[in-house]
């Protein structure tokens, strides 16, 4: 076998857009982010100092050069000031709190322990700083899902107390979420911060990547992969999760974000799809033809949909199609609506257009397709 030269540079890059443009912003009243040019930032949390690259398990096990966290890549950042201050405060609490590995097998627990805050570090911090970072972070992997308790699916108190001391001093604030999975966020209605984003595990180049998305270098374009329902209580998955001897498949043919569209509109509080951008999109519906324009037995049940898309906002930024199809319910239930195809365009300069041509197939001839959601 001939010898191969790796691009790692290249990898890395490839790497750290990919996590970037996965970023999932939930939330941004008041356009609170992105952080503005020489800006002072506060970052609380723990896992400002102990990023999750990776769940446990297999996956987690790769080998890497090194892991650039959220607060190595604010610190390098250029035009940002950070509250050394305060990173040393927790620098000084990690260290006689060190991280715990657990031993064995999936014995790293779901969370860290998180430092307590007092109103003096938390009201200092307001005094010389614009707007507050606060990181969220959770492990899951093989043999270690995550369960309605504190810690894992649900904050710790001291997680809460946080969020709550932060949101009642800053004006400006933003969670940061470094999970694997969603998570309760009832505490978003609870405490209101600015902003919520979900950074996910970014792998090696992760911070590097959140920082681009929270200081504007890329616009966020992550959509939610699942539906986050307003308590756990209301998937109906819920009841029989964990039993040692068999599933329990309650929702039959309304798995995911199908149950929600179709029976539970109103206990979504984040929809499937769903993801926030620094800019705004125009969608205008060009065309819904078949290859040739008419059924054949080659083309039946699929559908070319032709989209126009203009950024209408100030900065670049990249959207995401999708097209959902509603099927005539039969004898046998139909969910009431069902992705069928998505993309993403280009990166778009303000005013800048892109045309899109997603093809589908559709499982009736009669199906409705619903565009944009």
């Amino acid at each position: 076998m001939g010898k191969f030269d790796i691009n790692w540079d290249q990898y890395a890059k490839l790497s750290r857009q990919a996590a970037a443009e996965g970023v999932v912003l939930l939330k941004n009243d008041n356009k609170a982010m992105p952080i503005r040019s020489e800006e002072t930032v506060s970052v609380f949390g723990r896992i400002q100092l102990n990023y999750y690259k990776s769940g446990t398990g297999s996956g987690g096990m790769v080998n890497t050069k090194y892991v650039a966290g959220i607060l190595d890549a604010l610190k390098a950042h250029s035009n940002i000031n950070i509250n050394n201050e305060l990173v040393t405060i927790y620098e000084n609490w990690v260290e006689e709190h060190p991280y715990n590995h657990g031993a064995g097998w999936a014995g790293e627990p779901w969370s860290q322990e998180e430092m307590p805050l007092t109103e003096e570090t938390v009201t200092k911090a307001a005094s010389i700083s614009d707007i507050a970072l606060v990181i969220i972070g959770r492990t899951a992997g093989e043999d270690k899902d995550n369960f309605a308790k504190k810690g894992s699916y649900l904050l710790t108190d001291l997680e809460e107390n946080m969020i709550d001391m932060v949101c009642k001093v800053f004006r400006r604030v933003c969670v940061i979420l470094n999970v694997g999975n969603i998570i309760d966020m009832k505490w978003v209605d609870k405490y209101n911060p600015s902003a919520v984003l979900y950074a996910w595990h970014g792998g090696q180049e992760g911070g590097n990547a959140v920082v681009d998305v929270l200081t504007g270098l890329v616009t966020p374009c992550g959509k939610l992969s699942d539906t986050i329902a307003y308590d756990i209580e209301n998937y109906p998955s819920t009841p029989y999760y964990g039993d040692e001897k068999r599933n329990y498949y309650t929702e039959d043919i309304y798995v995911g974000y199908r149950y929600f569209e179709t029976i539970a509109k109103d206990n979504v509080m984040y929809p499937f799809g769903f993801g926030l951008s620094y800019t705004s999109f125009a969608i205008e519906n060009i065309s819904f033809t078949t290859p040739t324009g008419l059924y054949t037995p080659e083309n039946l049940g699929v559908i070319i949909c032709e989209v126009k898309i203009t950024n209408t906002g100030n900065v670049k930024g990249k959207e995401v199609l999708q097209v959902y199809t509603s099927a005539p319910q039969g004898s046998l239930g139909k969910p009431s609506r069902e992705l069928k195809a998505f993309g993403k365009t280009s990166e778009l300069a303000p005013g800048a257009t892109f045309t899109s041509v997603l093809m589908s197939e559709i499982p009736c001839c009669l199906a409705t397709l619903k565009f944009p959601i």
